[in-house]
Order: C-alpha cells, then structure tokens, then sequence
C-alpha cells in the first residue's frame, strides 16, 4: 500500500515521501497515530506542489544568507575599551558588545553567533568569525581602541 508520510518515521522515511508498506501497518499503526495518508493521485500531486513551494523559499533565503554574508566579510569595526597605561584592558570585549556594536551598524546578530577565539583584552585588531544561516561564516575584524 502506498502512503505520504506526514513526519519523520525511523527506518521508514521522512516527512513528505511516498513510501510502500504493508497495509496491516499502514490501518493499524500509520493513519490512527496520523503519521501518513493514503498516496491518492492528488495528494501525491498536492505534496509535490508543497516541495517544490518550500524548495523556492529555500532557496531565496539562502541567496539572502548568501548576500549578508559577503556583506558582512571583511568587515571592520571599532570598539572602544579602557585599558591601563600598558595597553591591556579592565575588561574583555565579550561577543555581547560586539553583537550590540554591530546591530547600531545595522547588522542583526545575535551573541551566540560570534565566535571568539580567545577573550580580546587588548588593543589593536582582532578577527572573529560570525556563523550565519545555511552553514555560512563571515570574517569580521574588530579595531579595539582605547577609551578617551
């Protein structure tokens, strides 16, 4: 018997997919739990529409992530920090205030996407990679300056 699975089935399929079982499992276990339908005609077509509709949208928001990215890379930003006479800081410029000085710039990040290699507590420049949707990563350079 031919059915849609409308979720995930272990060592089934996934959502979506048009799979043959036995029909026991399909009347007894499948419909009841409203884990699959019956793989009429239309509801095949209707799921395909469906796909193709979610793989554009896909695809627009990773042309979108894409863009973003390269605008972001290679970007720099000045922080500024108090630091001591031997150039060292009070405090580490945290991924928190470099998501907030990037969002006065217009750029929407959260703080758990900032990457920091190791606690900035100097002046000078600094590299941090920001993670972006699809699996992308931007390299941004942070210009840390002393405070007037």
């Amino acid at each position: 018997m031919k059915v849609i699975l409308l979720s995930d089935i272990p060592k089934v399929g996934k959502k979506s997919e048009v799979k043959n079982v036995s029909p026991g499992y399909a009347k007894n276990f499948l419909f009841p739990r409203g884990l699959a339908m019956l793989a009429t005609h239309s509801a095949v077509i209707e799921i395909e529409h469906i796909s193709d509709a979610k793989k554009k949208i896909a695809e627009r928001e990773l042309l979108k992530a894409e863009e973003f990215a390269q605008k972001m890379d290679g970007l720099e930003v000045e922080i500024q920090m108090k630091v001591s006479k031997e150039g060292v800081g009070y405090a580490a410029i945290s991924s928190q205030k470099i998501a907030e000085t990037l969002s006065k710039l217009g750029y929407k990040i959260s703080k758990s996407q900032i990457k920091i290699p190791s606690p900035i507590k100097k002046i000078g420049e600094h590299i941090v990679n920001v993670s972006l949707p699809h699996d992308l990563e931007a390299e941004i350079k942070i210009i840390v300056i002393p405070e007037e």
